[in-house]
């Protein structure tokens, strides 16, 4: 009779905690498909429920930031974050003194010490910026080295190295005193492992890739595989298929591209004002994509000249991309001196896209079909 009621009391702790992680899971879920009212109400319960889930507080803080993000200002927004890691964080530091020997607590504290860096970035705080991304960097390093099985600490650690394999030798003497791998090569390798196996962190890993192979490296093939899973798991996430939509264009998919092109179009006016500004470029410059690809040169003009008369995003890779695609229409026109302008300006934009590594091959030779 009393190892049947141990039995019991084990049973309904272990079915309390497999709840937190459920609503822990369906909190993330709900954010990451736009639904960002409905991941505050649930992980905020989660958090009432379960304070000692590892992951539950840091997921509250970015329910409510992306909430803020996609209906005020932004620098609301970024207020809105400060305010939460300051409540967060000293509800880690506690429960690493009372769990010292879980790692979890101490790479969720290191991610929220991290995110810091967000704020003083977006404040253009450069010297702030720094201090915090090391702070955070430094606590996951740690729990890395001493728990290589946590998978989820590879991307933070693969996107550093991703980003020291691109810079100059001062960076990257930096990182390999952390005894961190400085090539494009080795990031890469470490964030698909996190888009393949991680707990929490797999699913902006595979964002992540899908951004790098469809803007940066240029590898559609790759982009379709990531972007397709993504817009399986989370069908409103409008940026998610955004980037499934140029990787179905860049892949020769015209007709599936043709579809997810008119229901972008028109999800667009579901979306939030905040939201709509930044996305209204986006799906500009697809359509335009679209429309060059399947021989509509004038529409393609037309739609692209939108795109960069009215983008509104903060990211500047699309931006990149339509300026590209504007100059290669002045080229097959024969107007040579916009499609310099054109070349010179997306140039100008030095965000590693592989948009500015075609547009300083055609600004030495006209682009030909």
């Amino acid at each position: 009779m009393y190892r049947i009621f141990l039995l019991l009391i084990l049973f309904s702790l272990l079915s309390a905690e497999n709840t937190i992680d459920e609503k822990v899971t369906a909190g993330i879920h709900a954010f990451y498909n736009y639904e960002t009212q409905l991941a505050i109400d649930i992980l905020t319960q989660a958090r009432k429920d379960g304070p000692e889930h590892p992951a539950v507080h840091l997921t509250w803080v970015t329910a409510r930031w992306l909430h803020s993000q996609a209906n005020d200002e932004v620098e609301n927004s970024y207020r809105r974050l400060e305010q939460d890691l300051d409540e967060i964080i000293p509800v880690y530091e506690a429960l690493i003194q009372q769990y010292p020997d879980n790692p979890r607590y101490r790479l969720f504290y290191g991610t929220a010490v991290g995110l810091n860096a967000r704020i003083s970035l977006g404040k253009k705080e450069w010297i702030s910026t720094l201090i915090h991304a090391w702070k955070g960097f430094r606590i996951i390093r740690k729990v890395h080295n001493e728990h290589p099985e946590l998978v989820d600490a590879q991307l933070p650690i693969g996107i550093v190295e991703y980003y020291a394999g691109l810079s100059n030798v001062l960076v990257k003497t930096a990182v390999s005193l952390f005894g961190l791998e400085t090539t494009k090569e080795s990031g890469i390798k470490k964030i698909e492992l996190a888009a393949n196996s991680g707990e929490y962190a797999w699913i902006e890993a595979q964002s992540i890739l899908s951004f790098l192979y469809t803007w940066v490296l240029d590898s559609p093939g790759k982009a379709l595989n990531y972007s397709h899973n993504l817009t399986e798991h989370f069908p409103k996430n409008y940026y998610f298929n955004i980037m499934y939509l140029e990787s179905l264009i860049n892949t020769g998919k015209l007709k599936e591209a043709g579809r997810l092109e008119s229901y972008l179009k028109q999800y667009l006016e579901v979306l939030t004002p905040v939201e709509q500004s930044w996305y209204s470029g986006y799906i500009d410059y697809e359509s335009a994509l679209l429309n060059y690809h399947l021989g509509n040169l004038d529409i393609s003009e037309s739609l692209v000249a939108q795109a960069v008369d009215n983008y509104g995003a903060e990211l500047d890779i699309v931006l990149a991309n339509a300026l590209l695609l504007k100059g290669k229409l002045n080229d097959l026109k024969g107007r040579r001196t916009e499609a310099v302008s054109c070349y010179t300006k997306c140039i100008e934009l030095n965000n590693f896209s592989s948009a500015v590594v075609n547009a300083k091959e055609y600004l030495d030779s006209p682009f030909v079909k």
